[in-house]
């Protein structure tokens, strides 16, 4: 075959070759997007869809358990359970003859003895101290310790941090002022005194004696002077815990809930008389030694937190 033809031949054949080379390159590109879009190629070339998504799927819920603490303790009224316990035993204390104690205030007081006093006269007061919707504070140390107390977690915190804004609890103020809303109900004490002891003991939280913060002992227990610092709890709740638990053995001659023992506070069984503490005055000389205006001092930061 002569030169020319075969270089003629040669050409048409490269001709051919680039024009299928180049027709399945264009069917190629065509294509792609159906197979990548079969295959979700399209989800995953939007790196913004997998955040929607994400976003799209709600928290986990909180425990039950913590959730109605927390409403419980801001609205400052204990949860409908709750109530219903704490107003149920101290009808049972009210019938209870063990729980019947006299209180006559101490003669340094210089106040005239007063009418008795006892657990038991719960059952005859008015309806709005009956439902433990209560904010009253008497004179001369005698506001009484046991009810259950009208005002919220937030006052009590926002109290305390109106005089000392950087306190040196272990947790945040609110935190703690909820445990003590919450555990104060559920015991039938008032919170807004036991905040107040608690404020007299640690100084508003700046302690300087000899408990020290990390110990989370919020009521001077076992701290008894001359260097002792007393007793140190794991966590705040549990400080606040036993700090309840020991005003529940001054005031109760049986502890209206199970928690309140000496598991909860290891000077529990210490307290000696039990039950005999109804008004803060009956602190004086007891929880203090030598105490005599104990009781009366916290009763000053009591009426502070309730703006009297």
């Amino acid at each position: 075959m002569p030169i020319r033809s075969l270089m003629r031949t040669a050409c048409v054949r490269d001709t051919l070759r680039a024009a299928l080379v180049g027709a399945a390159f264009l069917v190629t590109v065509v294509l792609l997007p159906v197979f990548a879009s079969a295959c979700g190629g399209s989800a995953l070339a939007d790196p913004g869809l997998g955040r929607e998504l994400m976003t799209a799927v709600p928290p986990a819920s909180a425990p039950t358990e913590t959730v109605s603490k927390s409403v419980a303790t801001r609205s400052g009224t204990p949860s409908a359970d709750l109530h219903e316990r704490v107003m149920a035993e101290r009808s049972r204390l009210a019938v209870s003859a063990a729980a019947v104690q006299s209180i006559t205030p101490p003669p340094e007081s210089g106040v005239e003895p007063a009418a008795t006093v006892s657990v038991a006269s719960t059952a005859s007061t008015p309806p709005a101290e009956q439902d433990g919707a209560t904010a009253a504070v008497l004179t001369d140390g005698q506001t009484p310790l046991v009810g259950v107390w009208s005002g919220t977690a937030d006052r009590l915190a926002s109290f305390l941090l109106g005089i000392e804004p950087e306190p040196c609890f272990t947790v945040s103020t609110v935190a703690l002022a909820e445990h003590y809303v919450y555990y104060c109900a559920d015991a039938g004490l008032r919170a807004d005194v036991l905040w107040a002891q608690m404020i007299h003991e640690t100084g508003y939280g700046a302690y300087g004696g000899d408990v020290w913060p990390e110990q989370n002992n919020y009521a001077g227990i076992g701290a008894t002077g001359g260097g002792a610092a007393g007793m140190s709890f794991a966590t705040a709740e549990t400080g606040v815990m036993a700090h309840v638990a020991h005003m529940v053995a001054y005031v109760y001659q049986s502890s209206p809930v199970s928690w309140a023992d000496a598991n909860t506070d290891p000077r529990f069984d210490f307290v000696n008389p039990r039950g005999a503490a109804y008004v803060l005055a009956d602190l004086n000389g007891r929880w203090a030694v030598p105490g005599t205006e104990y009781g009366q001092r916290i009763e000053d930061v009591v009426r502070a937190i309730n703006g009297g």
